[in-house]
Formats: structure tokens, sequence, C-alpha cells
């Protein structure tokens, strides 16, 4: 089809298509001026397709909300070569879900209770895969120590016990590292500090080499609620160094001679260190220059009373915590609808009216309810003692009333509300990335045209259109009235950042705010997926929507062991050189703060590079091999597996 480019003015071409919009800015860029009419064109596009989109008979997520704790762990925890899930639902239980070849098996329950971060290995080198947990103690009531577990290689899950030897608490994050090089992996627990404690609760423990640890040192603790944790190189020694964050500041520490960890020097991070309420923290090397950048989600931890209001949906939700409430009349058109009460120990109670009547539930205490109660169900209000729990009760005139007592997080969404309840406002914690200018960093959000000015809980970094460079898909915290779309940021070649029209992570219902997110790419098709969560909301695994023919070429590297010392692949860096690009890979890079991700299975975009000039793979003792690669879009392996 031919068309007459007028000589003057403009030529106005729109678009739709399945990609995001700004990925045909590259031929915007070159018909900008016509060199033949100078004329110049302008480019509107239509983004058409979602980013990504809900899997479907892939795995068997349960259709009920609940609370959870921190990111899906990724790993081969049955050492077949097929990347495995673990799950927590937080208070309840921790599940693990098997790869059957692109599928995953029904759910296998590890551990049930109060549990928090998970990190899985074979620290004892014993051919079995190790799964330690960190257990919550009781609000300082009931301190406790980790649980391990070994996985045989035929699924069989043993242990179970606790890390006797363990310093008990209230555990938050488990994470190995190979602190002094050896090739034997280490281990980080965090934990909210109990008074006792008054050097903190971030414990490092070293590897014996028979089969347990060795108490080494309590490490530097951030102000308040500095538990959240990332295992990094910020100095490029290849050495591990840790930073500790989540609470009004960030703690960094570099290692140093063996297990030693110093805090790091003043001019690594400068006045960066006082970046407050940092949710995650993620690696990135958004410009291909061989160091690892940081990409920092802000978020308030979930302590005070929270309100929301959606006036075109007329939804009022709320969250509260630790204290007694009471909202101002609401007036509802119709009967009480409630969507996605969540309640969690120790006051799970619902009353209703003035008799305090109450509410008797079908499924367990521990996930979402829906119910609708009506006037003549739930008159008065009580007067009296009460009991600890919930509290609704009809007023007349279309007015009802909802309070109570509790010292549990509770929170609802309540529906048809047709006056403006108060709403809280969020503070602004605008995400941050911190680019590393030779071992010292740098805030380069303003300069990279990042404009995240809101709460965000958790990140992802991956090459999702395999052009090169590396992308980022972020959750917002959201607001719980809504159903709330999430963020997907293009790498425009390490120049800048662009935000995808429609990025298809959807919460798909209300009642919850940002959860997790992780990288997959389950079906190994060189397309990279996401594995992700709603806090008060669902597991999802979205599989990515980007036509074919707008993806670039890839190569995926299965990282095993290392020959000479059997050292973990854990940790271990991937370097790609071709077509002129540097592309670097870290095998356990993740935003998880508590948990620790293992995925082996690095991923690489090219773009429309279609041959690799070198690739190499360095273990955390320093052992280093170089990779034969041929054809792109394959997938090769690096190091040992098990037989």
């Amino acid at each position: 089809m031919l068309y007459n480019i007028p000589k003057k003015g403009y030529l106005k071409i729109i678009a739709f298509t399945a990609m995001p919009c700004f990925m045909l800015s590259a031929f915007q860029n070159v018909m900008a001026n016509s060199p033949s009419t100078g004329s110049k064109i302008k480019i509107d596009t239509i983004q058409e397709k979602p980013i990504f989109e809900e899997s479907k008979n892939i795995i068997a997520f349960e259709n009920r909300n609940r609370r959870k704790w921190d990111n899906a762990v990724i790993a081969d925890i049955d050492q077949d070569g097929l990347q495995d899930i673990i799950i927590t639902e937080h208070g309840q239980r921790i599940r693990l879900f098997w790869n059957e070849g692109g599928k995953y098996s029904e759910p296998v329950t590890i551990a049930n209770g109060d549990l928090h971060g998970v990190t899985a290995a074979d620290f004892d080198k014993d051919g079995r895969m190790d799964i330690i947990i960190a257990q919550g103690g009781g609000d300082g009531n009931n301190p406790r120590r980790p649980l391990w577990y070994q996985v045989n290689q035929n699924r069989e899950i043993t242990g179970g016990d606790t890390l006797s030897y363990f310093e008990p608490g209230r555990g938050r994050a488990t994470k190995f590292l190979d602190s002094d090089g050896d090739g034997t992996l280490d281990l980080i627990v965090t934990g909210f500090p109990l008074p006792s404690q008054k050097d903190g609760a971030n414990h490092l423990y070293a590897n014996s080499g028979e089969g347990d640890f060795t108490f080494i040192e309590t490490l530097p603790q951030a102000k308040w609620l500095g538990y959240r944790t990332l295992i990094t190189d910020f100095n490029g020694d290849n050495d591990a160094d840790i930073l500790f964050f989540g609470g009004d500041d960030i703690a960094a520490v570099q290692g140093g001679a063996g297990d030693e960890f110093n805090i790091a020097p003043t001019k690594v991070f400068g006045d960066l260190l006082n970046i407050s309420n940092a949710s995650s923290i993620s690696e990135i090397d958004f410009d291909n220059d061989g160091d690892f950048d940081l990409f920092i989600t802000r978020a308030e931890n979930q302590f005070i009373q929270e309100t929301y209001y959606d006036e075109a949906t007329q939804r009022f939700a709320f969250f509260t915590f630790r204290q007694d409430y009471l909202f101002e009349d609401l007036s509802i058109d119709g009967d009480l609808i409630v969507e996605n009460l969540q309640v969690n120990f120790p006051h799970f109670d619902v009353f209703v009216g003035a008799e305090k009547r109450k509410l008797k539930f079908q499924s367990d205490r521990h996930g979402g309810k829906d119910f609708t109660l009506k006037a003549e169900d739930a008159m008065g209000w009580p007067e009296g003692p009460t009991k600890a729990g919930l509290y609704i009760g009809y007023v007349g005139e279309g007015k009802w009333r909802i309070g109570g007592e509790v010292q549990s997080r509770t929170a609802a969404v309540i529906n048809n509300v047709t006056s403006r309840p108060k709403t809280s406002i969020l503070k602004s914690l605008p995400a941050i990335l911190l680019e590393n200018q030779n071992g010292q960093f740098v805030d380069a959000t303003e300069k990279l045209d990042i404009k995240i000015n809101e709460q965000t809980t958790s990140a992802a970094v991956g090459d999702f259109n395999n052009d090169g460079w590396s992308d980022i898909a972020i959750l917002k915290y959201g607001n719980m009235a809504v159903q709330n779309e999430h963020i997907i940021l293009f790498n425009q070649r390490g120049r800048k950042f662009a935000k995808a029209d429609i990025s298809g992570i959807r919460a798909d219902g209300v009642g919850m705010t940002g959860g997790s997110i992780e990288t997959i790419d389950y079906d190994q098709n060189g397309a990279l997926d996401l594995l992700y969560s709603n806090e008060r909301g669902k597991w999802h695994l979205l599989s990515n929507n980007i036509a074919e023919k707008a993806m670039g070429h890839f190569v995926i590297v299965n990282v095993g062991f290392s020959s000479k010392s059997n050292a973990s692949a854990l940790h271990a860096i991937l370097n790609i050189k071709a077509c002129g690009q540097n592309f670097w890979r870290k095998v356990g890079a993740s935003s998880a703060s508590f948990s620790q991700n293992f995925n082996t299975q690095l991923h690489v975009g090219l773009g429309k590079c279609t041959s690799i000039d070198a690739a190499s793979l360095r273990w955390s003792d320093g052992e280093e091999v170089m990779i034969k690669m041929g054809k792109v879009d394959q997938k090769y392996q690096a190091g040992l597996v098990r037989k």
C-alpha cells in the first residue's frame, strides 16, 4: 500500500499493536524527520493486548484470598532439571508444587503454622535439597528456631526438626550465602529483636562442613524493622555483601576476610542509606555495564489504620491493627455486602446486632470470607461489655455501624456505600533506582524517567521482550477498594524506562494490597513469565503475551554445581558477550526480602543478535568455566547436575 507523504506538515499514523506502544519508538525516531520530504511523522499507538495474561490449566493455585509472606521460592527441589515452586500462606502453611514438565502437581504441604522466610539449597552437599524455614515468635511470647527439612530426589520430604542450637527468636528472613568464598553455603537468619537482643537479631552462621552451622556473629541492623535482607556484591570484589532494610534506613555491610563483615565505607552509598521504608531491593544491570544497580520499592508497614473509598463502585475498604476502632456510620443501598473479610490470630470472631450474635462460617478461619447481612438480621448496636472481635450493626435509616476491639490485623470491603466516609491518605514513597558507578551509588531515578510517586511492594527484573535490556515489573501497594493494575517499565536501551499501557498484572478482586512478584519461564519457550501474589489475595501465574514476532532472540543457561569443589549454583554469575554487548545474570537474583529464590535457569535476551562471542560462569568460590554456545534461542548447561 503506497501513500503520498506530504512535503510539509504532519502525517499521522495510528497503529493498533499487540506490543507496547513505545516499542514502535525506534521506527518513530527513524521516520521523525523524513530526509526525502522534510515532513514530520507522528505515530499514535493503541496497545490492544496486555503484556501478561493469566495462564490456564498450568498450576492449581487455590481460588481463595489469603495472607501471604514474601515471594514464591523458585527452585529445583527434586533436582530433575525443572524449577518447582514453594509458596507461603502467612499464618497457615507452606506448600510445594512439583514441576511436571511445564505443568505443576497438586500442592504438597511442607509445614503449618506461623512461618516466614524460606530458603532451599544443598548446604551439606549430601545430594539432597535442604529447606530452612524461619518461624515467627508469637509476638515475642514464644521465641522459636528455624525448621530444617531434607528432600530426596524421589520427592520424599523428611526432617522438620528445629535447628536446636540456633538462638530462638521472632524469625523473619533465612538466606544462604558463601560468606568466606570457600564454595560452601553459610546462613543468615534475621528476626524482630526480642527485648533481650540488644544488638539485634541478624545472625550469621558459618557452615561447619559437617552438616551443621556454627554461630559467627550478630550483624549490624538498620533502624527499626531492619530485618529485610539482600545478599549482593555492591563493591564488585566477588565477596558477598549484605543490605539490611525495611525501616528508617538501610544498613550496608561489606564482606571482608573469611567470615568477617564490616560497615561499608561511607563513599559507597553516602546519604542514600537514609532511604526509609524500603519494601524490596532488586539487583539490575540496567545499562549492561557489568555491575549491578539497585531498584528499590517502598511502602509503609501495615501497622496503622487505613481506609479507602471508590466513588465509581461505591466501595468502602478498611484495614486496622491492634486498636479499638469505630468507623462513621455508613449509608448503604440495600443489604450489607461484605467482600474479602480477613482476620488473623488471635481474634477471628464476627458479631452482629445488639444481641452480639456470633456469625458462623463454613470455611477455615485463615482465608477471605464474603457474606451478606439483611437489616433485620443485624438490628441495633451492642451495649455493655464486649468480647474481642469485629462488630456489625444496622442502626436505622439505611445506616450501618462497623467497629471492633482486636489485636489482629482485620481488613474488609463494604459494597454499595452511598455516603462518602473519611479516607486515609497514604504517604508518597517513590520507587528509586540507584546506579552503581564504579562501586559508588547515585540516585538515577529522575535521569531514567522513572515516575512512580506512590507506594510499591515488590519488583521483578527480567528482559520481557528479549531486546537485550532488563525491564522491571512492579507491584503497587494500591487502593483496597479497587482492582489494582500494576506496572511494567520497559528499558529503553539503558537510557530511560517507559511504562507499558496495559501490564496485565491485575488484582482479581478487592481488599488486597500489593504483594510479591518473580520471573519464571515455566514453559521454557524463552519468554519470561511472572509468578505473583497480592497480600490478602491469590497467587497467579501469568504468561508472557508479547507477540513472537516482536520478541528478540535469547539463550537459557541452566547452572549446576562446580566440578572441582562441588560449589552450589546459588550466587553463581553468568557473563555473555554478544554483538558488542555484555550481559550479566546471577543465580538467586530476586526482590524477595525474607525468602530466597534459587532458579538455576538464567535467561538472557539478545535482541537481534544471532551469535554468541563468549560465555563464562563463575561460582562463589572463584571457580570459572567457559561455556560453548552455538545457536541462539537454545538452552545450555553449565556445571554438573545430579544424576
